[in-house]
């Protein structure tokens, strides 16, 4: 296993603004307005450019889906 904080594994992969922007249907503006909010994981930034790894993003729409799933749901 190997820590969260900013490792990088070859294989994972790395979603770029614009791919978060249509993964949720959003503008990169709402992204912004998570990010302020803590909503959304952090990005990575690589130069001026932000990008998420896609098993934090799965990670926090499991989060999302419980947190929103009814009490008496099987």
């Amino acid at each position: 296993m190997t820590s969260r904080n900013n490792l990088v594994l070859p294989q994972e992969r790395m979603l770029p603004m614009g791919q978060i922007c249509q993964r949720y249907g959003v503008t990169d503006r709402t992204i912004d307005r998570w990010l302020e909010r803590g909503v959304l994981p952090a990005p990575i930034r690589i130069n001026r450019f932000r990008y998420w790894r896609e098993s934090d993003l799965v990670q926090f729409e499991r989060k999302q889906m419980s947190a929103h799933k009814p009490d008496n749901a099987a």
